[in-house]
């Protein structure tokens, strides 16, 4: 793909400035106001929230990747392992306040888009989209919001910049001193005539300017995800190209075209015939150039939105002593690696968190090689190292690369996984450690804790899908306890892959366990009336092991055992009703602890985390006592 690493900062809208009460819309914003409110929408979800507006009267909407993403809400506080990964509950406030729940059609965080989708009774009114191609520098905007909450919000500006290039975006962007609010990510941005240029997205602090979307560039995402589910960036790896301006085709004496700033060695690119130096005149038989970063930006653009699996046939001149030959070079575009994070920028890369130890890594791409100094391409990336924690103390430094774990090769992140996984499963007591430091290899060594060792933790699963399974046995594994998973199914789906199960429900009437939880999803109903749950939370409650409930699943507690209806207990929203229907002690907390019993509303990640920060302790206190003691 043709990319360029950009080293300035981006921050998204959700930290942009705060409107002041003397920047209200003119009369004719107020004109504007009553014309386009009924299809500007609130977002909301359990991380966070923004807008968005209706583009189909059935219920098609335009936002920003980042307002359903999980990592909106905690990108800054490192919350998220996989920032493609969406919110669970969407809803969707019209202006009449009605709600609805929405479904992710697809999403991309660079650019930074997404299309969602709400099941309506009639259709809805829609905004007029404009042409972003024909945006002039002056011309009157308006930004239109749901900042702090819900309230609607028009404020008025001018187009100030119409192609701005050096915010680290995929595309170019246009600027605006029309105030974003926070909250304001996913709104339109509308012209005098009520046409939307472009989504609201990008804000830089302290400046009061605000950064769009080209609804030109949001349409062509649409496309894709309606038809892929998914952006398909595609990519002739791995070549960095560079504008030819005036001064600069003066002296390579050429009047136009891109060049090539460098190809990898053994990529793609070099393979498909591209050599540093080369100058590309033609792109599929069209003549392509860039004098500037507008228009390299541009072409960028034609050169990613090619189909994946298509040929690229490129034109070029190439130095040949004092002239230039004319060469055709033509290779197949495939789809490109995931973008980045940059500065204040997501990306979209995983990162693989290891607490118990105090390491996170990341897959290492091509493009992060050259963005983060790298010396190779192979290994993971380790993105944090907790102070005090084992890998800290073992030696293991923040933007090392790990190359092997106990002399075993980890050249990508699932093999890193696979090992590290195997290895804290088996309490290995230490894990030596190969790394690349710079341009030297060094040695470190983990000796992990293992708090929970010799405890052992059975994790309920709902009948159909588990939500947070992976992050909650990764945590309780990392710590050295046994994991075994039970269900009232075989198998389930969870947020990782579909698993069988280790035991039925009524397999766990000899199992000697300290800790139980159950976990929240779909199909953890069934478990409120089940004889065999409900027999074996009243006996692990009455034997003092340690019992945790997460949101849907909660309520299996208050049906289990009378005691525990005086105990202080949580669940999801949806299902207060039945904990207070039968007379529970509901609190309505984040999370509830209460002697034994502890219990979570599930909402998001960082709630779940501070469950389990909070079960840790006791679980590795928790003595089984022999039968009748």
């Amino acid at each position: 793909m043709i990319k360029k690493p950009i080293l300035i900062l981006a921050c998204f809208a959700i930290i942009l400035c705060a409107w002041s009460e003397g920047d209200e819309p003119d009369e004719a914003g107020s004109i504007l106001f009553k014309k386009v409110d009924p299809a500007v929408v609130a977002i909301q979800h359990e991380e966070a929230g923004g807008s968005g507006f209706i583009i189909d009267p059935s219920g098609y909407i335009l936002t920003n990747g980042h307002v359903v993403s999980t990592a909106s809400g905690s990108w800054w506080r490192e919350g998220s392992e996989d920032p493609t990964e969406t919110a669970k509950r969407i809803t969707v406030i019209l202006s009449d306040e009605r709600k609805f729940q929405a479904k992710v059609i697809g999403h991309s965080l660079d650019p930074d888009v997404a299309l969602i989708k709400i099941e309506v009774p009639e259709p809805l009114t829609t905004v007029a989209l404009g042409n972003s191609d024909h945006v002039k520098v002056g011309q009157r905007s308006y930004a239109f919001g749901m900042p702090l909450g819900l309230k609607r919000t028009l404020t008025a500006g001018i187009v100030s910049n119409a192609e701005r290039t050096d915010l680290g975006t995929f595309t170019k962007v246009i600027q605006t001193d029309a105030p974003i609010n926070p909250g304001n990510s996913g709104g339109p941005l509308f012209n005098e005539k009520g046409e939307v240029l472009g989504l609201n997205t990008y804000g830089m602090w302290g400046e009061g300017l605000g950064f769009t979307i080209p609804i030109n560039v949001a349409l062509v995402l649409k496309d894709h995800f309606l038809k892929y589910g998914k952006f398909q960036r595609a990519a002739l790896p791995f070549f960095f190209p560079k504008e030819i301006t005036a001064d600069f085709a003066k002296i390579l004496g050429v009047s136009q075209g891109i060049f090539v700033d460098y190809v990898d060695p053994g990529s793609l690119a070099e393979k498909a015939g591209l050599k540093n130096g080369d100058i590309i005149v033609e792109m599929n038989g069209a003549p392509i150039t860039a004098a500037n970063q507008a228009q390299l930006s541009d072409a960028t653009w034609k050169f990613t939105t090619l189909p994946v699996g298509s040929k690229v046939e490129f034109k070029i001149k190439r130095k040949d002593g004092a002239d230039y030959k004319d060469i055709t070079v033509s290779g197949q575009m495939v789809e490109d690696e995931p973008a980045i994070n940059y500065g204040h920028q997501i990306g979209e890369v995983k990162e693989i968190r290891y607490d118990a130890v105090g390491l996170r890594v990341q897959q290492i791409t091509s493009l992060s090689r050259y963005a983060y100094g790298l010396f190779r391409g192979d290994g993971v990336r380790v993105t944090s190292v907790q102070r005090g924690e084992p890998a800290e103390k073992g030696d293991v430094n923040h933007s090392d690369v790990i190359l092997e774990l106990n002399d075993i090769k980890t050249p990508n992140i699932d093999a890193f996984q696979e090992t590290l996984d195997k290895m804290l499963l088996e309490k290995q007591k230490y894990i030596r450690v190969l790394v690349q430091r710079g341009m030297e290899t060094a040695k470190a060594v983990i000796k992990p804790n293992y708090d929970l060792r010799n405890k052992t933790v059975v994790l309920i699963l709902p009948e159909n899908k588990a939500d947070y399974f992976k992050r909650i046995k990764r945590y309780f594994v990392s710590n050295g306890a046994t994991v075994i998973t039970a269900s009232r199914s075989k198998t389930v789906k969870t947020d990782e892959k579909e698993i069988t199960v280790d035991m039925a429900i009524d397999g766990l009437a000899n199992v000697q366990f300290h800790g139980l939880v159950f976990l929240s999803g779909e199909g953890a109903e069934p478990c409120w009336t089940d004889p065999k749950a409900l027999e074996l939370v009243k006996n692990a409650y009455h034997s003092k092991r340690i019992i945790g409930a997460i949101g849907n699943a909660a309520p299996v507690l208050v049906h289990a055992d009378e005691g525990i209806l005086q105990l202080k207990v949580t669940s999801d929203e949806p299902n207060a009703n039945v904990m207070m229907a039968k007379k529970a002690n509901y609190t309505g907390n984040e999370t509830e602890s209460d002697q034994n019993i502890f219990t979570a509303t599930g909402f998001n990640k960082e709630i779940i985390d501070a469950l389990l920060a909070k079960l840790r302790s006791p679980i590795k206190e928790c003595v089984i006592k022999p039968a009748g003691k």
